[in-house]
């Protein structure tokens, strides 16, 4: 499993993708091993193999080389608390590169023309028996010892095993002081406390019942016919000779394998197809009026007109021969015959009906002698003080001033805050965000904290960050402060978040006895305040006169050095009166009804 690997995980991708998702393969037909791997037959394709991969591995980066393991001790901050361990890998269940170029050479040269598909699907059955997603299960008395008094605090898998092409398992585990020290020797030794085992399966192509019936059958007909005719003046003499001979000879075979009982399969439905092509074949075989052993049709000696008759005077002879007396001429004629016939009939049929069983894998790999070969390189193996400067880390609280709580009612929709922090040397900078809301204020928590590590920053100055505030306003562009892109420094552990307006707090008065002389149902105080550039009229207070107060406190926002405008409207049973808008000078107003009755309207 420590094995480096060569830079040829682009046949490995290839062959990854090539491996169809639904691949069966054959069980035994087919199957060897190669340079310790097993490849199967592919059950459609002669020519196409899958390989099984040999044990878990530690799983490598995109380069090939480059393991994905650590293991880290540390040593705590503070002498009172316990030191202890971090384990962390990547298993895999494959083949390295190099090792199946090997596989795909020797394969070529076996079979010519063969191809390596890539690895057997497998999957694993949980308890039950019904498909899982996969496990695996990490053998280590170290790492499996949890609990109290135990050598690891706790353990983490992911719970699924690398079944499939690309996958990787994780298993990470925190120890205490013995148990780090114990795994860390383990790990120098040719076998390690720590093993990987994969329980699964794969589906392979059987076959459950064949039925082979070969018929065989041969039909000689021999037909020998020999006939002489010799004729001199008007005799005739024949002989005929007929010997005919049918020769049969039939041949039947049925040759059956049933494994259906052994396997759980229904085949009597196989069966019942050999029992129909046999009983049919048999009829065929010896039915002799139409089937193959029919015979031929027969020769005959000699045919109508095969051997003329006696030789008559022609047309020519008769007109221009002369008299009768011409000379006649006898004939002699022979015909001889021999034929043979052969008809030979074959017929073969395969009845076969095939399942999938699922054929068990196990396989465990150890990380052994991890330490041995990566000792010096601090990417697998480190050791780390707790106290050391790059662990501390500097806290900031931030917190809404509590003065303008009463903001999130009416004018402040929410505050943000973003924060960061350079770093020398290259390191990349540290930011982070947060948000207040009106359910925030409301639920009481005004105040939020950010945390930055020093990560060796030398000097006072490693406590210093930037960071700024983003104010929504209801009905207003988001405010920045700073203005623009700009940030603020500070170090300060602590920052109150002030609006970017002012809070003034207002007093309002009146005589409620001029109120009924001069019939004055009620007064409305209005003011004209300026929020974030923009002015906004509110309705702040309404004065009537059995108010069981005679005095009205509130506040307003406006934005810092602008001036604020007021008016009040004087509402009576006649009528209404505006009073002209002032600026507000003062935060405490005494009002004194108008002695004018000529306001029109009605009262509110």
């Amino acid at each position: 499993m420590i094995r480096r690997l060569s830079p040829l995980w682009a046949l490995t991708a290839a062959l990854l993708l090539a491996a169809p998702s639904g691949a069966l393969v054959r069980y035994a037909e087919g199957a060897r091993i190669i340079e310790g791997v097993q490849l199967l037959q592919d059950a459609a394709d002669d020519k196409a193999f899958f390989y099984l991969p040999q044990f878990p591995r530690l799983a490598t980066k995109a380069d090939g080389e480059t393991l994905e393991f650590l293991c880290v001790k540390y040593v705590a901050a503070d002498p009172t608390k316990a030191s202890g361990g971090l384990f962390h890998a990547l298993v895999e269940f494959t083949l390295p590169a190099e090792l199946l170029a090997a596989v795909q050479k020797e394969l070529e040269v076996q079979i010519p023309g063969a191809v390596l598909r890539g690895p057997v699907p497998l999957m694993q059955a949980v308890e039950d028996g019904e498909d899982g997603l996969g496990g695996f299960r990490i053998v280590s008395a170290t790492l499996n010892d949890t609990g109290e008094g135990g050598f690891t605090r706790n353990v983490l898998t992911s719970g699924r095993a690398p079944l499939t092409p690309g996958s990787k398992a994780v298993v990470a585990a925190m120890l205490n002081q013995e148990g780090a020290t114990l795994l860390w020797e383990t790990l120098a030794a040719p076998t390690s406390d720590v093993s990987v085992s994969i329980t699964a399966y794969y589906e392979a192509v059987v076959p459950a019942y064949n039925a082979v019936v070969t018929a065989e059958m041969e039909t000689l007909y021999t037909h020998y016919s020999k006939v002489g005719n010799r004729q001199s003046g008007y005799t005739k003499r024949e002989l005929r000779e007929i010997s005919d001979e049918l020769v049969r000879n039939g041949d039947i075979k049925v040759e059956v394998v049933d494994r259906s009982k052994a396997l759980g399969i229904e085949s009597k439905s196989m069966a019942g197809i050999l029992d129909v092509v046999t009983s049919k074949l048999t009829d065929l075989m010896f039915d002799a009026e139409a089937g193959w052993s029919k015979a031929p049709e027969k020769e005959v000696a000699v045919a109508a007109k095969q051997i003329k008759g006696r030789q008559k005077r022609g047309w020519f002879s008769k007109t221009f021969g002369g008299t009768e007396d011409t000379k006649y001429y006898t004939d002699n004629q022979y015909v001889l015959k021999d034929r043979t016939d052969v008809q030979r009939n074959r017929f073969q049929v395969n009845l076969t009906q095939s399942t999938t069983i699922r054929v068990p894998v196990d396989s465990s790999g150890n990380l052994g002698g991890l330490y041995t070969s990566f000792k010096d390189d601090p990417r697998y193996f480190r050791v780390v003080n707790l106290a050391d400067t790059a662990f501390e880390r500097q806290t900031v609280n931030f917190q809404i001033d509590g003065g303008y709580l009463d903001s999130f009612q009416d004018t402040v929709n929410f505050v943000s805050v973003e924060m960061r922090k350079k770093y020398s040397g290259g390191k990349p900078d540290f930011t982070s965000s947060l948000v207040f809301t009106h359910e925030d204020v409301k639920a009481g928590q005004t105040m939020k904290e950010v945390s930055f590590p020093r990560l060796g920053e030398t000097g006072a100055s490693w406590r210093d960050y930037e960071y700024r505030v983003l104010w929504s306003v209801r009905d207003r562009p988001t405010v920045s402060v700073p203005p623009g892109e700009d940030w603020l420094l500070a170090s300060d552990p602590a920052i109150s978040l002030v609006p970017p307006f002012t809070k003034r707090l207002l007093e309002v008065d009146a005589d409620r006895a001029l109120f009924k002389e001069r019939g004055i149902v009620s007064a409305v105080l209005e003011f004209a305040t300026p929020i974030a550039g923009k002015p906004r009229l509110q309705r702040k207070a309404t004065l009537r006169p059995d108010d069981a107060e005679s005095t009205q406190a509130f506040s307003i926002y406006h934005d810092r050095n602008r001036p604020v405008g007021w008016r009040v409207t004087w509402y009576s049973r006649e009528g209404k009166l505006e009073t002209d808008a002032e600026p507000l000078t003062s935060e405490y107003l005494f009002l004194v009804p108008p002695e004018t009755e000529s306001a029109q309207g009605d009262a509110p």
